[in-house]
């Protein structure tokens, strides 16, 4: 095998692994700059080899690898990235970098750890590509990689941040990486390959359980960019080429922000002839969007094959919704579900999660209300696990749980291991 210049490591995320394994979009755009400039890259999903990761790493590793790297989530996703990153450290002479929504938020304490030796904070493609450039000696300075975290001595140092979104051109993503493994991944294990697709990146929202607005806070200018349509078509066209997929997912943290822009979306990509092939799932909707939506709107949607919409309700409360910063109240979502009631073949997900600060048994107690008429109002609409709450880092509901009620955070990754990332807000 030729020499690996960098080594992609997707974890185990927990509990749900054997139900949703979706292909890991995560290190497939991070390695987009690396693979366009020569590097060879390779991706290894431990999802697919829970029992014999171990081996399949020193299959890769055996020959030599000049850096891996892991995108890690807070929660299991830490237990099973630090399990990896011990065993490559000491086996391997071989630098680890982690990346992902966990070293964004804390990377200090990311980098105290002994079997981390760099960081990478926000979209990863340039900054990986700089540093397997700074580790092969084509690039001096390794202050000048922007998003960039690592250690001299005990010293951490992090680079300055990124103050744009990462926008990729689709004809580069190398998808190429992950086709031997296609194989593996579906739903619920049903014969449906999912795809996922991004129409827009970052979100105008400041839900206060959700990490994105702290994220991209620090973008310069709108924190909601869509791509262009006919670009997001054209994309859609280029992997149906290529593969065989039966289910496009829009992965976006919002896709309905502009209804004209979906709507003209939407009657385009039943032009190209795409909702006869595909089913469109949509995995970022939210209610106030959909309350604005006429009958007209939701005709184009199911005619363009539209299914399963994931929708943030989060409770059934009024008062909990206004300090989760929802800016939706119960008689919207009731509303709401009423209405999607005419459309049965569009889906709702609608997901649900209780225990947040200062929730009282008043509001549960509504919350269950709510819950059983969206059950009567739409058979066709599912609801969520109504996950407990969880601390996750750089919130405003995080910080209000510390400051109000004298919650403890964890200060090692050990510790935020503890919190297991698919049974949480």
């Amino acid at each position: 095998m030729k020499k690996i210049d960098i080594l992609l490591i997707y974890p185990r995320l927990g509990s749900m692994d054997n139900l949703i394994r979706d292909i890991p979009l995560s290190l497939i755009y991070t390695a987009t700059s690396s693979v366009k400039n020569g590097y060879n890259v390779k991706i290894l999903d431990c999802r697919i080899y829970t029992d014999n990761w171990k081996k399949k790493l020193d299959v890769y590793l055996r020959d030599g690898c000049t850096l891996a790297g892991l995108s890690v989530m807070t929660g299991n996703p830490i237990s099973s990235s630090l399990e990896v990153s011990k065993y490559i450290k000491e086996n391997y002479d071989i630098p680890v970098v982690w990346g992902g929504p966990h070293p964004t938020i804390l990377p200090e304490i990311t980098l105290k750890n002994k079997y981390i030796d760099y960081i990478i904070r926000d979209w990863g493609s340039e900054p990986l590509y700089q540093l397997i450039s700074y580790l092969k000696g084509k690039l001096k300075n390794i202050e000048e990689i922007i998003g960039l975290g690592y250690k001299r001595g005990e010293t951490i140092i992090l680079n300055q941040e990124t103050c744009q979104f990462e926008m990729l051109e689709y004809r580069d993503i190398p998808y190429h990486l992950i086709e031997a493994d296609l194989g593996y991944y579906n739903r619920f294990q049903g014969k449906d390959f999912f795809f996922p697709i991004f129409t827009a990146v970052g979100c105008p929202y400041q839900c206060a359980y959700c990490m994105s607005p702290g994220v991209y806070r620090k973008i310069k200018g709108k924190k909601w960019v869509p791509f262009s349509i006919d670009s997001v078509l054209d994309h859609i066209g280029y992997l149906l080429q290529r593969y065989n997929f039966t289910r496009l997912q829009v992965y976006d943290d919002d896709t309905f922000v502009k209804l004209d822009r979906m709507k003209e979306f939407l009657l385009k990509y039943i032009e190209r002839g795409y909702n006869e092939k595909l089913k469109l799932d949509f995995r970022g909707v939210r209610i106030n969007e959909l309350d604005r939506m006429d009958d007209e709107y939701l005709r184009i949607m199911t005619k363009a094959n539209v299914e399963v919409m994931l929708i943030g309700v989060e409770a059934g409360s009024d008062r909990v919704l206004k300090y989760l910063k929802k800016g939706i109240k119960v008689e919207q979502i009731r509303r709401v579900s009423r209405k999607l009631n005419e459309y049965p073949s569009l889906k709702p997900n609608y997901n649900i999660f209780c225990g947040t600060p200062g929730e009282t048994y008043e509001d549960l107690v509504e919350t269950k209300s709510l819950m059983e008429s969206l059950a009567l109002d739409n058979p066709s609409c599912t609801i969520g696990l109504a996950a407990d709450w969880k601390p996750m880092p750089g919130t405003v509901l995080t910080e209000l749980a510390v400051s109000e009620y004298s919650l403890k955070l964890p200060e090692t990754l050990e510790g935020w291991a503890k919190i297991e990332s698919f049974d949480t807000k």
